[in-house]
Protein backbone atom coordinates (compact mmCIF):
# COMPACT_ATOMS: atom_id res chain seq x y z
CA UNK A 1 0.00 0.00 0.00
CA UNK A 2 1.63 3.41 -0.98
CA UNK A 3 1.78 5.35 2.17
CA UNK A 4 -0.06 8.11 1.06
CA UNK A 5 -3.58 6.25 0.23
CA UNK A 6 -4.58 6.91 3.79
CA UNK A 7 -3.09 10.58 4.95
CA UNK A 8 -5.00 13.15 4.16
CA UNK A 9 -4.37 17.15 4.51
CA UNK A 10 -4.95 18.02 8.49
CA UNK A 11 -5.42 21.41 7.90
CA UNK A 12 -9.52 22.72 8.15
CA UNK A 13 -9.63 24.33 4.65
CA UNK A 14 -8.01 21.26 2.52
CA UNK A 15 -11.18 18.92 3.79
CA UNK A 16 -9.39 15.93 4.29
CA UNK A 17 -7.68 16.52 0.75
CA UNK A 18 -5.64 12.74 -0.08
CA UNK A 19 -1.79 13.66 0.19
CA UNK A 20 0.69 12.27 -2.46
CA UNK A 21 4.61 11.70 -1.97
CA UNK A 22 6.91 13.99 -3.43
CA UNK A 23 10.17 14.51 -2.85
CA UNK A 24 10.76 12.95 0.96
CA UNK A 25 7.78 14.25 2.27
CA UNK A 26 3.90 14.28 1.65
CA UNK A 27 2.45 17.08 0.16
CA UNK A 28 -1.53 17.70 -0.69
CA UNK A 29 -2.69 19.50 -3.77
CA UNK A 30 -2.90 22.77 -2.14
CA UNK A 31 0.69 23.32 -1.31
CA UNK A 32 1.05 22.00 2.68
CA UNK A 33 4.26 19.89 3.19
CA UNK A 34 4.52 17.34 5.42
CA UNK A 35 7.82 16.13 5.83
CA UNK A 36 9.61 12.60 6.97
CA UNK A 37 11.69 12.10 10.18
CA UNK A 38 15.28 12.12 9.23
CA UNK A 39 16.15 8.53 8.10
CA UNK A 40 12.63 7.38 8.18
CA UNK A 41 9.35 7.42 6.41
CA UNK A 42 7.19 9.08 8.97
CA UNK A 43 6.06 12.07 7.81
CA UNK A 44 5.44 14.96 10.91
CA UNK A 45 1.65 16.18 10.50
CA UNK A 46 2.71 17.60 14.41
CA UNK A 47 4.61 17.33 17.36
CA UNK A 48 5.38 18.86 20.65
CA UNK A 49 8.04 21.40 21.26
CA UNK A 50 11.12 19.17 22.59
CA UNK A 51 10.66 21.05 26.16
CA UNK A 52 6.52 20.29 26.33
CA UNK A 53 7.13 17.60 28.82
CA UNK A 54 9.02 14.22 29.24
CA UNK A 55 7.48 12.52 26.37
CA UNK A 56 8.85 15.00 24.15
CA UNK A 57 12.32 14.29 25.64
CA UNK A 58 15.23 11.73 23.38
CA UNK A 59 15.37 9.37 25.89
CA UNK A 60 11.20 9.67 25.89
CA UNK A 61 10.82 5.67 25.52
CA UNK A 62 12.94 4.79 28.65
CA UNK A 63 11.24 7.15 30.95
CA UNK A 64 8.05 5.84 30.34
CA UNK A 65 8.94 2.67 30.44
CA UNK A 66 10.53 2.96 33.66
CA UNK A 67 6.83 4.37 34.99
CA UNK A 68 5.19 1.66 33.53
CA UNK A 69 7.42 -0.51 35.56
CA UNK A 70 6.91 1.61 38.25
CA UNK A 71 3.01 0.91 37.66
CA UNK A 72 2.41 -2.61 37.21
CA UNK A 73 4.93 -3.07 40.58
CA UNK A 74 3.25 -1.19 43.21
CA UNK A 75 -0.42 -2.88 41.73
CA UNK A 76 1.25 -5.97 41.30
CA UNK A 77 -0.31 -6.89 38.11
CA UNK A 78 1.18 -8.27 34.80
CA UNK A 79 1.41 -5.90 31.78
CA UNK A 80 1.01 -8.75 29.59
CA UNK A 81 -2.13 -9.63 30.90
CA UNK A 82 -3.53 -6.19 30.85
CA UNK A 83 -2.86 -5.59 27.06
CA UNK A 84 -4.01 -8.51 26.33
CA UNK A 85 -7.49 -7.70 28.03
CA UNK A 86 -7.61 -4.72 26.65
CA UNK A 87 -7.04 -4.97 23.08
CA UNK A 88 -9.75 -8.08 23.48
CA UNK A 89 -12.38 -5.37 23.80
CA UNK A 90 -11.69 -4.13 20.20
CA UNK A 91 -12.67 -8.00 18.75
CA UNK A 92 -10.67 -7.56 16.08
CA UNK A 93 -9.94 -10.17 13.14
CA UNK A 94 -7.97 -10.70 10.08
CA UNK A 95 -7.43 -8.29 7.64
CA UNK A 96 -8.82 -5.58 9.56
CA UNK A 97 -7.45 -1.66 9.63
CA UNK A 98 -6.58 -0.11 12.87
CA UNK A 99 -5.57 3.07 14.48
CA UNK A 100 -3.63 3.35 17.62
CA UNK A 101 -3.93 6.89 18.57
CA UNK A 102 -1.03 8.02 21.41
CA UNK A 103 0.91 5.09 20.08
CA UNK A 104 4.15 5.94 22.36
CA UNK A 105 6.73 4.03 22.05
CA UNK A 106 4.68 1.06 20.55
CA UNK A 107 4.29 -1.18 23.73
CA UNK A 108 0.60 -2.68 22.37
CA UNK A 109 1.14 -2.62 18.47
CA UNK A 110 2.84 -6.37 18.08
CA UNK A 111 -0.53 -7.45 20.88
CA UNK A 112 -2.90 -5.94 18.01
CA UNK A 113 -1.24 -7.04 15.05
CA UNK A 114 -1.36 -10.63 16.47
CA UNK A 115 -5.20 -10.62 15.88
CA UNK A 116 -4.61 -8.93 12.27
CA UNK A 117 -2.66 -11.16 9.92
CA UNK A 118 -0.82 -10.85 6.76
CA UNK A 119 -3.82 -8.65 5.15
CA UNK A 120 -4.30 -5.88 8.52
CA UNK A 121 -2.85 -2.88 8.59
CA UNK A 122 -1.85 -0.50 11.32
CA UNK A 123 -1.59 2.71 11.71
CA UNK A 124 -0.12 4.40 14.64
CA UNK A 125 0.51 8.00 15.86
CA UNK A 126 1.82 9.87 18.22
CA UNK A 127 2.75 14.02 19.09
CA UNK A 128 5.67 13.02 20.74
CA UNK A 129 8.11 12.77 18.03
CA UNK A 130 10.84 10.96 20.50
CA UNK A 131 8.67 8.42 21.49
CA UNK A 132 7.12 7.57 18.46
CA UNK A 133 10.42 7.60 16.81
CA UNK A 134 11.72 4.63 19.48
CA UNK A 135 8.90 2.53 18.59
CA UNK A 136 9.75 2.52 15.45
CA UNK A 137 12.69 1.43 15.67
CA UNK A 138 11.70 -1.08 18.79
CA UNK A 139 8.85 -2.42 16.70
CA UNK A 140 9.27 -2.71 13.24
CA UNK A 141 10.96 -5.73 13.02
CA UNK A 142 8.55 -8.22 14.77
CA UNK A 143 5.56 -6.49 13.10
CA UNK A 144 7.56 -7.05 10.07
CA UNK A 145 8.03 -10.76 11.42
CA UNK A 146 4.00 -11.00 11.35
CA UNK A 147 3.57 -9.43 8.47
CA UNK A 148 1.09 -6.93 9.77
CA UNK A 149 1.79 -3.44 7.19
CA UNK A 150 2.35 -0.52 9.92
CA UNK A 151 2.56 3.54 9.38
CA UNK A 152 3.74 5.66 12.08
CA UNK A 153 3.19 9.41 11.68
CA UNK A 154 4.00 12.54 14.04
CA UNK A 155 0.50 13.76 14.80
CA UNK A 156 -2.07 15.66 16.40
CA UNK A 157 -4.96 13.05 18.03
CA UNK A 158 -7.35 15.93 18.14
CA UNK A 159 -6.93 16.59 14.00
CA UNK A 160 -6.22 13.16 12.67
CA UNK A 161 -4.62 13.07 9.45
CA UNK A 162 -7.80 10.82 8.14
CA UNK A 163 -10.53 10.81 6.19
CA UNK A 164 -13.58 9.83 7.60
CA UNK A 165 -15.22 5.99 8.16
CA UNK A 166 -11.72 4.72 6.82
CA UNK A 167 -10.62 2.38 10.41
CA UNK A 168 -12.25 -0.49 11.43
CA UNK A 169 -11.37 0.17 15.34
CA UNK A 170 -9.41 2.77 17.26
CA UNK A 171 -7.50 2.32 20.08
CA UNK A 172 -6.04 4.29 22.63
CA UNK A 173 -3.95 3.49 26.25
CA UNK A 174 -2.21 6.08 28.22
CA UNK A 175 -2.25 10.01 27.34
CA UNK A 176 -5.72 10.51 27.10
CA UNK A 177 -5.83 12.93 30.33
CA UNK A 178 -3.47 14.99 28.68
CA UNK A 179 -4.65 16.04 25.56
CA UNK A 180 -5.21 19.85 25.57
CA UNK A 181 -8.98 18.75 24.21
CA UNK A 182 -10.35 15.27 25.84
CA UNK A 183 -13.65 15.29 23.78
CA UNK A 184 -11.93 16.50 20.94
CA UNK A 185 -9.86 13.42 20.88
CA UNK A 186 -12.41 11.08 21.18
CA UNK A 187 -14.33 12.62 18.62
CA UNK A 188 -11.36 11.85 15.97
CA UNK A 189 -11.04 8.89 17.32
CA UNK A 190 -15.13 8.51 16.34
CA UNK A 191 -14.85 10.14 13.28
CA UNK A 192 -12.39 7.65 11.55
CA UNK A 193 -13.71 4.42 12.32
CA UNK A 194 -16.39 3.06 10.51
CA UNK A 195 -20.08 2.96 11.74
CA UNK A 196 -19.77 -0.37 14.00
CA UNK A 197 -16.37 -0.39 14.31
CA UNK A 198 -15.31 -0.47 18.15
CA UNK A 199 -12.99 2.27 19.81
CA UNK A 200 -11.62 1.44 23.10
CA UNK A 201 -9.80 3.85 25.63
CA UNK A 202 -8.29 3.75 28.68
CA UNK A 203 -6.36 5.88 31.08
CA UNK A 204 -5.27 6.87 34.56
CA UNK A 205 -8.28 7.62 37.06
CA UNK A 206 -9.56 5.93 40.26
CA UNK A 207 -12.84 4.27 40.24
CA UNK A 208 -15.26 7.21 42.04
CA UNK A 209 -15.59 4.96 45.77
CA UNK A 210 -12.11 4.84 45.94
CA UNK A 211 -11.27 8.88 45.72
CA UNK A 212 -11.97 9.98 48.80
CA UNK A 213 -10.41 7.07 50.63
CA UNK A 214 -6.79 6.75 52.17
CA UNK A 215 -6.11 4.09 49.28
CA UNK A 216 -7.08 6.69 46.74
CA UNK A 217 -5.59 10.01 48.29
CA UNK A 218 -2.14 7.88 48.58
CA UNK A 219 -2.23 7.66 44.74
CA UNK A 220 -3.80 11.02 43.84
CA UNK A 221 -0.93 12.66 46.06
CA UNK A 222 2.12 10.71 44.15
CA UNK A 223 0.47 11.28 40.93
CA UNK A 224 -2.55 13.91 40.08
CA UNK A 225 -3.83 11.74 37.25
CA UNK A 226 -5.55 9.31 39.25
CA UNK A 227 -8.05 12.43 40.05
CA UNK A 228 -9.23 12.38 36.71
CA UNK A 229 -12.81 11.01 35.99
CA UNK A 230 -13.54 8.58 33.11
CA UNK A 231 -14.15 10.72 30.67
CA UNK A 232 -18.46 9.46 29.63
CA UNK A 233 -19.52 12.85 29.26
CA UNK A 234 -17.35 13.19 26.37
CA UNK A 235 -18.21 10.46 24.30
CA UNK A 236 -20.31 11.27 20.90
CA UNK A 237 -24.04 11.57 21.48
CA UNK A 238 -24.43 8.35 18.85
CA UNK A 239 -21.93 6.00 21.19
CA UNK A 240 -23.30 2.28 21.55
CA UNK A 241 -22.86 -0.12 23.56
CA UNK A 242 -21.05 1.66 26.05
CA UNK A 243 -19.31 -0.05 28.26
CA UNK A 244 -17.17 1.39 31.79
CA UNK A 245 -15.16 -0.70 34.15
CA UNK A 246 -11.19 0.09 35.65
CA UNK A 247 -8.05 -2.11 35.92
CA UNK A 248 -4.56 -2.01 37.77
CA UNK A 249 -5.89 -1.31 41.29
CA UNK A 250 -8.93 0.25 39.88
CA UNK A 251 -6.75 3.32 39.29
CA UNK A 252 -7.27 3.37 35.25
CA UNK A 253 -10.34 3.92 33.93
CA UNK A 254 -11.81 1.72 30.18
CA UNK A 255 -14.00 2.94 28.25
CA UNK A 256 -15.51 0.63 25.14
CA UNK A 257 -18.02 1.20 22.98
CA UNK A 258 -19.23 1.46 19.05
CA UNK A 259 -19.30 3.84 16.52
CA UNK A 260 -22.47 4.93 14.82
CA UNK A 261 -24.43 7.45 12.42
CA UNK A 262 -27.20 7.85 14.45
CA UNK A 263 -28.95 8.31 18.10
CA UNK A 264 -30.91 5.60 19.32
CA UNK A 265 -34.21 4.81 18.04
CA UNK A 266 -36.54 7.50 19.67
CA UNK A 267 -40.49 7.81 19.21
CA UNK A 268 -41.02 11.13 20.80
CA UNK A 269 -44.73 11.50 19.99
CA UNK A 270 -46.15 8.13 21.85
CA UNK A 271 -48.88 9.80 23.98
CA UNK A 272 -48.58 9.45 27.86
CA UNK A 273 -51.76 7.92 30.01
CA UNK A 274 -52.15 9.54 32.98
CA UNK A 275 -52.92 13.13 34.30
CA UNK A 276 -50.88 15.39 32.48
CA UNK A 277 -50.66 13.34 29.18
CA UNK A 278 -48.98 15.21 26.12
CA UNK A 279 -45.61 13.39 24.87
CA UNK A 280 -41.71 14.08 24.40
CA UNK A 281 -42.59 16.43 21.04
CA UNK A 282 -45.38 18.46 23.16
CA UNK A 283 -43.67 18.37 26.86
CA UNK A 284 -40.28 19.50 25.42
CA UNK A 285 -41.53 21.59 22.01
CA UNK A 286 -44.79 23.04 22.83
CA UNK A 287 -43.70 24.41 26.43
CA UNK A 288 -45.78 27.54 27.17
CA UNK A 289 -45.54 30.72 29.07
CA UNK A 290 -46.14 30.47 32.68
CA UNK A 291 -49.76 31.66 34.31
CA UNK A 292 -50.83 32.73 37.66
CA UNK A 293 -50.19 29.39 40.34
CA UNK A 294 -53.94 29.58 41.20
CA UNK A 295 -55.12 29.87 37.95
CA UNK A 296 -53.24 26.88 36.80
CA UNK A 297 -54.34 25.06 39.95
CA UNK A 298 -58.23 25.41 38.97
CA UNK A 299 -57.30 24.43 34.85
CA UNK A 300 -55.77 21.17 36.34
CA UNK A 301 -58.86 20.58 38.14
CA UNK A 302 -61.55 21.03 35.38
CA UNK A 303 -59.60 18.76 33.52
CA UNK A 304 -59.72 16.32 36.16
CA UNK A 305 -63.38 16.77 36.35
CA UNK A 306 -63.30 16.17 32.74
CA UNK A 307 -61.33 12.89 32.74
CA UNK A 308 -59.10 14.45 29.99
CA UNK A 309 -55.45 14.77 30.48
CA UNK A 310 -54.01 18.52 31.39
CA UNK A 311 -52.32 18.34 27.57
CA UNK A 312 -55.36 17.38 26.00
CA UNK A 313 -57.38 20.51 27.94
CA UNK A 314 -55.02 23.02 27.68
CA UNK A 315 -54.97 21.91 23.86
CA UNK A 316 -59.02 22.24 23.43
CA UNK A 317 -58.62 25.66 25.22
CA UNK A 318 -56.29 27.22 22.86
CA UNK A 319 -57.50 25.85 19.80
CA UNK A 320 -60.93 27.55 20.34
CA UNK A 321 -58.85 30.63 21.31
CA UNK A 322 -56.91 30.73 18.06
Amino acid sequence: MNTATLYCCPHVECKHTPLEESAGSLRCKNGHIFPYAAGTEVPIFACEDEDANEYALEDAANIHDNALRWVFNTFGSDEDTLRRSLIARLQLSKGMKILVTGAGAGNDLPYIAEHLGKDGVIYAQDIAKQMLLAGVERCSAQLDALGVEVHFSASDATNLPFSDNVFDAAYHFGGLNLFPDIRKGIAEMNRVVKSGGRIVISDEGAAPWLKQSEYGKMLINNNPLYLYDAPLDLLPETASSVNLSWEVGNCFYVIDFVVSDDLPPLNIDVPHLGKRGGSIRKRYFGQLEGVDPSLRDKVYAEAEKQGVSRVEFLESLLKKAV
